[in-house]
Order: structure tokens, then C-alpha cells, then sequence
């Protein structure tokens, strides 16, 4: 038992010692990973989360949704989620190719009055180069231990091991999950677009406005 419980405590520790040396030199290669967009150094690639927010305002709210829609299924993306407040505003969560995401952002400016617009990166190439590296190190221990499994004779041996490779499976899982996320992220960009009714003043809704801006004029002159 002592043998055994001692194997696995040195191969953890072999395996952190080789997960950091690993995670060293991959920090310097970002050049393995399949979906990653080009930095301004053409010889350095980085993983780039893009996003925008975009707000507009239409006359028709549920026929500007219709066009936003094509527009997506054009560029081969898809509508992650949707929410609608009557028939006043209704906001659109999009998932774009990320080679078609400017293109498509700009597509939409042209719906209707923008009245605020972001777009964003988030580069997370060092945080897929970590986790990577650790992952590699984790199926290693794994595979070292499903050896050491296989020697164990002793039932002792054999469920403690178990217990050992149940917690590095559950760790390997959670980082293959969190790196197909990433590349998920990089792949397809996200659009959240908010589409509003336009309003149009009335009679008195005129009158009003035009007393709140002369109101206005009395005490600022220039902003």
C-alpha cells in the first residue's frame, strides 16, 4: 500500500514539475491551436474573442427583426437567443463567423438610426496556452496512473488509485470543456443587437419638447 500511495505521489509531483516546464515553452508557440485570428505581428497568432452591441431604432420593429435574421443565416450564423417586449423593442443575441463579423456589424448599422454601437476583443491566447499545456500534463498523470492501476493488487492499492485517476478525469473533462468554449468564442463572434420602436412625438409631445429644449438653451449655451 505504502508503494503504491508513494508511485502516485511522485508521478503528481513529476507531472507539476513537467506541467510548468511545459507550460514555459508553450507560451512561446501559439502556432498549434486550429481557430485563431492574426495579430498585427505576422509572426505571432492570437486567439481573439470579437463582440459588438449595437442599439436601433425602427419604425417596425417585427420587420427589421425578419431582415436581421436573413442577414445572419446569410453569413452562415445562427440566432443564440432572443427576447421581445411587446412590440415596442426586441433584443437579438447572434453568433458570426468571426470572418464575416465586421461585415455583418456594418450590414446592420444600415437597419435603422444607430444610437449606440460597440465593438470588442478579448484576446485569451495566454489563458488557452495554459490550459492546454495543463491538460497535456493531466492526460500524462492519467495514463501513468491507469498503468500503476493495472499493477495494484491489493484492494486497497486498487481504490485508492481509482480515487486518484476519478479526480484527474474530472479535471481533464472540465479543460477539454473549457477549451472547446474558447474556441467556440474565437470561431463564431457575438452580436447583441437591441431593436427599438422609434418614437414620434405627437401634437403635444412636440409642444413639450420644444419648452424642455428652449428650457434648456436658458441655463447651457454649448456642450
Amino acid at each position: 500500500m505504502k508503494k503504491v500511495m508513494l508511485s502516485i505521489v511522485v508521478i503528481v509531483l513529476i507531472s507539476i514539475f513537467s506541467g510548468c516546464s511545459t507550460t514555459s515553452q508553450n507560451s512561446s508557440d501559439a502556432s498549434s491551436f486550429g481557430a485563431m485570428a492574426q495579430a498585427e505581428s505576422p509572426e505571432q497568432v492570437r486567439m481573439l474573442i470579437w463582440s459588438a452591441s449595437l442599439y436601433v431604432e425602427v419604425s417596425n420593429v417585427s420587420n427589421t427583426l425578419s431582415q436581421v435574421i436573413s442577414i445572419t443565416k446569410k453569413v452562415d450564423g445562427y440566432v443564440e437567443s432572443e427576447s421581445a417586449s411587446y412590440d415596442d423593442s426586441v433584443r437579438v443575441t447572434l453568433r458570426i463567423p468571426v470572418n464575416s463579423f465586421k461585415s455583418t456589424v456594418s450590414t446592420l448599422e444600415t437597419l435603422g438610426n444607430v444610437t449606440h454601437r460597440r465593438v470588442s476583443s478579448d484576446d485569451v491566447t495566454e489563458e488557452y496556452i495554459d490550459i492546454d499545456a495543463r491538460l497535456k500534463t493531466m492526460i500524462a498523470l492519467r495514463d501513468r496512473l491507469r498503468v500503476l492501476l493495472e499493477r495494484a493488487e491489493d484492494v486497497k492499492d486498487v481504490l485508492a488509485v481509482e480515487r486518484e485517476l476519478s479526480r484527474i478525469q474530472a479535471d481533464i473533462d472540465s479543460m477539454q470543456a473549457r477549451l472547446k468554449a474558447l474556441a467556440g468564442k474565437v470561431d463564431f463572434a457575438t452580436i447583441n443587437i437591441n431593436i427599438n420602436r422609434k418614437r414620434i412625438l405627437g401634437p403635444l409631445g412636440l409642444v413639450f419638447h420644444g419648452l424642455w429644449w428652449g428650457g434648456e438653451k436658458l441655463f447651457v449655451i454649448q456642450k
